[in-house]
């Protein structure tokens, strides 16, 4: 292995490690079980066949998709609910693909939001990650009438790649080992770096009937 990839290893590593923990955390604030609606199935890297280089891939078990957003096609919601949860979809899926390039850039320097941001821009652009990310943020316009702003959305980005670094940092560490990962053994890595779940408040006890 040259010195270029001895290095692109592990800013591979981060880089899907990033994805790999932006997804279990935005699956935690939807559903209390982890391993109920896994965020993935499992995450990888390997060396490219054909330069040497290495290449990562989080395997999805589901995959956000907007098919038929098209201005002649627009999606038909079954109520305002549909719409919301949908939105929220796409809000989360941007964010899981933006996750990877900003975890690269953290790891080779950029800590300010803004320049973790404008590095991930400019080293990414032309990526798939870029372009699903934008693909996605387009159709949004089908789903709410005012999209949010993409800044806000890579500045939410930034902060949740911040917010759990030392999950990425541990799981990276992992990939540079073990260089494929299920998704149970991912988790089992990221959960002691992940905040604790809230505790579910049981539900109130019924008033006692009249004596």
């Amino acid at each position: 292995m040259n010195v270029a990839s001895q290095y692109l290893l592990p800013s591979v590593a981060h880089h899907e490690a990033g994805h790999a923990v932006a997804g279990i955390v935005l699956k935690r604030q939807m559903f209390d079980d982890d391993r109920e609606f896994p965020a993935f199935s499992s995450v990888s890297i390997y060396p490219h066949p054909g330069d040497g280089d290495y290449l990562g891939v989080v395997m999805s078990k589901c995959f956000y998709s907007a098919q038929g957003f098209t201005s002649k096609r627009k999606p038909i919601f079954e109520d305002d609910m549909d719409r919301y949860l949908k939105r929220d979809c796409a809000i989360r899926e941007i964010v899981t693909c933006l996750a990877g390039p900003f975890a690269e850039s953290a790891f080779e320097g950029y800590l300010d939001p803004f320049d973790m941001a404008m590095n991930a821009s400019d080293e990414n652009e032309g990526s798939s990650d870029y372009a699903d990310a934008k693909r996605i943020y387009g159709e949004l316009r089908f789903l709410m009438p005012r999209r949010p702003d993409w800044g806000r959305i890579e500045d939410r980005t930034a902060r949740l790649v911040l917010d759990h670094w030392s999950a990425i940092e541990a799981l990276a560490a992992h990939l540079l080992v073990k260089h494929d990962l299920q998704f149970d053994e991912a988790l089992t890595i990221v959960a002691p770096h992940l905040p604790p779940k809230p505790v579910a408040t049981p539900p109130e006890r019924p008033f006692p009937p009249p004596a």
